[in-house]
């Protein structure tokens, strides 16, 4: 989806497309443009959605809903480029992201935004559920798939990478102040046994372990 140079890093963004029984979803839509601070400090790479989207066949228009796992610049900045999707977002994570210095408001907040929020868990359609994920940002929320074969976690970046979500967690990916509960949270993705899950910046999927 993209990448951004952080402290001479190159660090990867992913976001995830789900086709499912009466919806596409797609989760997290990367970094946006037109922002100098960004451009500046982070200089993007970009590989376009709709061109990401055309190698399944499909448009931006096919996209019904958009979830956000957070709303950190890198993982809601394209929400706009999909004004017929519902946008899913945890109440505790708009709430942040509206205090000073936390994202680029606009890149979420914007006339014609079909914001949901939600409060915790819940299906948004047939066999796709939310789940409240908190610990990398107050209101963090990953995906759980139903598919034929199990389980599929979106975990997005209730962990950093696959390594660190199967040893239980880094508290330096945490929030200020919410340090006990990132780790309660990767336990709690675990009770689900997924069979694969997924991150945002790890190309790597971890396997269900305990």
């Amino acid at each position: 989806m993209a990448s951004v140079n952080y402290l001479e890093t190159r660090i990867d963004v992913y976001a995830y497309l789900v086709i499912a029984k009466s919806d596409v979803l797609l989760i997290d839509t990367g970094v946006g443009e037109g922002n100098r601070y960004i451009e500046r400090i982070y200089e993007p790479c970009r590989s376009p959605i709709a061109d990401e989207l055309a190698r399944y066949g499909l448009l931006t228009t096919d996209v019904s809903v958009v979830v956000n796992s957070h709303l950190h610049f890198d993982h809601c900045g394209n929400n706009q480029l999909f004004p017929g999707a519902e946008i899913f977002v945890q109440a505790d994570e708009l709430s942040a992201a509206r205090t000073p210095r936390y994202t680029v408001t606009e890149w979420f907040d914007y006339d014609g935004a079909r914001l949901n929020t939600v409060s915790g868990d819940m299906e948004i359609t047939a066999g796709v559920k939310l789940l409240s994920s908190p610990g990398h940002t107050p209101g963090h929320q990953s995906v759980l798939v139903e598919t034929d074969s199990g389980n599929i976690l979106v975990a997005a970046q209730a962990a950093y990478t696959a390594e660190e979500y199967q040893r239980g967690g880094d508290v330096t990916q945490a929030h200020q102040g919410l340090e006990e509960q990132y780790l309660r949270t990767i336990s709690q993705l675990k009770s689900n046994m997924a069979h694969e899950i997924y991150f945002s910046h790890d190309s790597t999927a971890a396997t269900c372990t305990r």
